[in-house]
């Protein structure tokens, strides 16, 4: 690939990859550094660049990966995750409070269309519970009790149905259903 070729794509995708780094992360800076990691990777990589069918797909796909992965890493350093979300809270409040009704209502809507079809595949049983722990918030004891179950039968269920489901997620939903947790916080 030529330098106007890699020029090009720096051109064309700078500001979008930064943008997308800011709306995951809430962080200018980190969006600074993680984009100019990007772009270093690409340049490291020139040659191979030739060989990637669609750069838009591969661009985004190598921005959510660097999130996920940044995530990851921001889990198991306490201090760090702190900071991180103080830092997207601050970032973002705003943006959260001032959310129009029926705004958060499509939004509301769209998550519970999401779930729907995520439970889609399971069994009855399967479904109920996933609803009962997941989305009610009931603890096993708790569903075990309601449906007159054994703990360890909920437990079971539970675990199947979210084996399954994680078989079903592609790498967009495990990026989507990070944001969700790191909002929930």
């Amino acid at each position: 690939m030529k330098n106007s070729s890699l020029e090009s794509i720096f051109n064309t995708y700078r500001d979008k990859v930064f943008g997308f780094f800011i709306s995951s992360l809430g962080n200018r800076e980190l969006a600074g550094d993680l984009t100019q990691d990007l772009f270093y990777m690409l340049c490291k990589n020139e040659e191979k660049l030739d060989e990637i069918r669609d750069i838009n797909n591969y661009i985004f796909w190598k921005a959510q990966r660097m999130v996920i992965d940044h995530l990851r890493r921001a889990a198991h350093q306490k201090d760090y995750r702190e900071k991180l979300i103080e830092a997207w809270k601050k970032d973002n409040l705003g943006i959260f409070q001032q959310k129009p009704e029926i705004e958060q209502q499509i939004q509301n809507e769209h998550y519970h269309h999401l779930f729907e079809q995520l439970v889609h595949d399971l069994t009855p049983q399967q479904k109920l519970i996933v609803t009962l722990s997941k989305k009610d918030g009931l603890s096993n004891d708790r569903i075990a009790h309601k449906l007159g179950l054994s703990p360890n039968t909920v437990k079971n269920h539970l675990h199947q149905a979210l084996k399954i489901l994680r078989s079903q997620l592609n790498s967009n939903m495990h990026y989507i259903i990070l944001i969700l947790l790191v909002e929930m916080l």
